[in-house]
């Protein structure tokens, strides 16, 4: 297993990170210092695949905004979306969370002004922790924890699926083939988390989403999730959290393959690339994206007392030969 790079220290509470490639080869990563709450979202960026990162900056357009940290996705052309919401109360409402987005036409060097997703029925669920899959030209699928949508940005509205399915806040994307894998683990997600019921190991559709068939192939699905990745070759990684046996927390994370476009996936061949021997603090909500076409990197952060240089976010690279 390689051995983590440090990006940055953090704090605590929900770190979040959010992870990116960009057209021309830079790593991003965003990120809260200190979540429940965090004034502003910090960006590093790598220049070498991860080996070396720049030191955090804020993103200056964003502002009067208590964070929940979201996702950041690189659109067809190159535009960059980056995602999170605001914590908010007051009034005779309860409090809520209300998603915003940001596009940076410069690599993440600067954003436009932040836009709220058009959610008139508030709730404190109204999160996304992934990035989007675009849909269309003017539209991207939304996987919100309370509701997964297609967001229109031309016309500025939203609408269901046609099968009107919630998969919670969890990965979807979208294959060579144009099917669509979801990281859900029940065919329905209760919001907030309830007892499990109806689980389905993840869902796969071959219309666009107006029906899904179980995959029951994907683990145990935690409070911080999984990641899905495809890859320029057309194979997809799942990113996975190995949890305790009876014994709550994360303890190490692994990879593994689905080479034949969702359908199955190769989890007797995972491959372990953290495991620190330890409970991994913060629920460190690992996030994979491809560097290059022997190369993937994994971001993730670790609040554990035990590290040396306190709590932190980190970096991994995994060579895709190493599945082998």
């Amino acid at each position: 297993m390689a051995t983590p790079i440090r990006i940055a220290d953090v704090i605590s509470g929900h770190v979040h990170p959010a992870l990116a490639r960009t057209t021309d080869g830079e790593l991003l990563a965003v990120y809260n210092i200190e979540g429940g709450g965090g004034k502003e979202l910090l960006l590093c960026r790598s220049a070498d695949g991860g080996l070396t990162w720049s030191a955090p900056a804020a993103i200056s357009e964003i502002c009067d905004c208590s964070i929940y940290p979201g996702s950041l996705s690189t659109l067809e052309g190159g535009r960059l979306l980056l995602n999170w919401c605001c914590y908010r109360e007051g009034g005779t409402d309860a409090a809520w969370r209300e998603p915003f987005f940001s596009f940076s036409d410069d690599g993440g060097h600067s954003w436009s002004t932040p836009h709220a997703y058009p959610i008139t029925d508030r709730t404190n669920y109204a999160c996304i922790r992934h990035p989007v899959v675009e849909w269309s030209k003017t539209q991207w699928l939304c996987p919100f924890y309370d509701r997964t949508v297609l967001y229109d940005v031309e016309v500025d509205a939203l609408t269901l699926l046609e099968d009107g399915r919630n998969h919670g806040m969890v990965p979807i994307v979208r294959t060579a083939s144009g099917a669509l894998i979801s990281g859900a683990p029940q065919a329905e997600a209760p919001v907030p988390t309830g007892r499990p019921g109806n689980l389905v190991g993840g869902l796969r559709s071959i219309d666009d989403g107006a029906t899904w068939q179980a995959l029951h192939a994907f683990p145990h699905f935690g409070v911080a999730g999984y990641d899905l990745t495809v890859l320029d070759n057309d194979w997809i990684v799942f990113t996975a959290i190995v949890y305790g046996v009876g014994v709550d927390g994360e303890f190490a994370y692994e990879l593994f393959l689905s080479k034949d476009d969702g359908v199955t996936w190769e989890t007797d061949k995972a491959l372990e690339i953290h495991s620190p021997g330890r409970r991994i603090g913060g629920r460190g909500w690992p996030r994979t994206v491809q560097i290059d076409a022997d190369t993937l990197g994994t971001l993730f952060y670790d609040l554990s007392p035990e590290l040396a240089d306190g709590p932190g976010l980190f970096f991994l690279r995994t060579q895709l030969s190493e599945f082998a």
